[in-house]
């Protein structure tokens, strides 16, 4: 799920702080600081001289993911040095097994836009679209949290030796996850499970989240 972005700097989108201050400065002919206060004739000050990086963007963002209890699955940031895209996943912590809202990405993509304003208070950023989101309904299971954040849920497995099947995925352990088997039954039929089992986590070599229809539960996004 990715929250709806807006594009920073570009005078057809809702302009940050960045852009705002450095409109101010330039209807007021003010030049940037490094600009002698006697020069003659004053240049108007520029939006952005270069582009940000990832390890800004993860160092700014810190106080938001601490703030909002989330942790940041990926920063991604692609396109021309003068219009990038910064695109930033996050999920929430381990301990919890709901989705993150529309609502709560706005309000998350909200705090983001603020920290990097700040991070930019030279104003120093090239213009950037930046996008906000979770890691999706039909996640990847990469790593040991993205499991534990799937407790309940329906996954498709996919073994080392090529056998695949869904399950619902009951707990965690050490060793493996705690899977019941789906059964095959007919349309109409109502779903029905093999005994629990711990697969081995070095027996997995690729699983995912799957929508389940019948859940009573919200779908991990």
């Amino acid at each position: 799920m990715a929250y709806k972005p807006k594009r920073y700097g570009k005078k057809d989108g809702d302009p940050n702080a960045r852009s705002r201050r450095a409109a101010s400065r330039t209807a007021k002919g003010v030049t940037r600081p490094f600009e002698s206060a006697g020069s003659k004739k004053s240049v108007p000050a520029k939006i952005g001289t270069r582009s940000l990086h990832e390890d800004e963007v993860n160092e700014a963002i810190k106080p938001v993911l601490s703030e909002f209890s989330l942790v940041l699955e990926r920063i991604k940031i692609s396109g021309p040095a003068t219009n990038r895209t910064v695109e930033i996943t996050v999920d929430y912590t381990e301990d919890r097994t709901d989705s993150l809202s529309l609502d709560s990405l706005a309000e998350i993509s909200g705090a983001i836009s603020q920290a990097l304003d700040k991070a930019d208070e030279h104003d120093e950023f090239f213009p950037y679209m930046l996008e906000v989101s979770s890691p999706g309904a039909t996640r990847e299971l990469t790593e040991r949290r993205h499991w534990k954040r799937a407790r309940t849920r329906l996954v498709a497995v996919t073994q080392t030796d090529g056998t695949e099947y869904v399950a619902r995925l009951d707990e965690i352990t050490d060793e493996g996850p705690v899977l019941r088997r789906k059964k095959q039954t007919k349309k109409g039929q109502k779903q029905t499970y093999h005994d629990a089992m711990i697969v081995p986590w070095e027996n997995i070599g690729h699983a995912n989240v799957e929508i389940d229809f019948n859940s009573t539960q919200e779908t991990v996004e």
